[in-house]
């Protein structure tokens, strides 16, 4: 749905472009052997997307890929910037391992830049609330 970049859709179609994200990147979508927790945890990083599908943040492109358009608190140069998220390759996996073990969010933005392309720093001087979704969706591909 790459032609309807930033226009709202309904929860609904949302909900189904997540699905069709999820099933193009081979997502473990199956909350079925999943604990309470687990579920939760789920639930929350789905609705994450859902709402930036729906509120035309994010489209699934034709190669079901997920595009994310930077918001408006973002500095100058970044604010309206799309980011095409593209499933991680196994070298974005074995570069974390450089990183010591308590330097999570480090490993999140390698992984981060891996899928996109951008360089590790681009995502320090990105506003919060883009770059926790851009966690939740590096984390899509880091569970199963």
């Amino acid at each position: 749905m790459a032609d309807e970049k930033n226009t709202a859709m309904s929860e609904e179609l949302a909900e189904g472009e997540f699905n069709r994200w999820a099933e193009e990147n081979d997502i473990n979508t199956d909350t079925a052997e999943m604990n309470e927790d687990e579920m939760k945890s789920f639930d929350n990083m789905k609705k994450k997307i859902v709402k930036s599908i729906a509120s035309g943040q994010s489209v699934v492109n034709d190669e079901g890929n997920l595009e994310v358009t930077l918001g408006k608190n973002n500095p100058a140069g970044y604010a309206g910037t799309a980011l095409t998220f593209k499933a991680p390759s196994a070298q974005a996996f074995l570069g974390i391992d450089n990183f010591k073990d308590n330097q999570n969010i480090h490993k999140m933005a390698a992984i981060m830049s891996a899928m996109t392309g951008k360089d590790i720093s681009y995502f320090s001087k990105i506003c919060i609330k883009d770059f926790k979704l851009f966690m939740v969706i590096a984390t899509f591909f880091l569970a199963d």
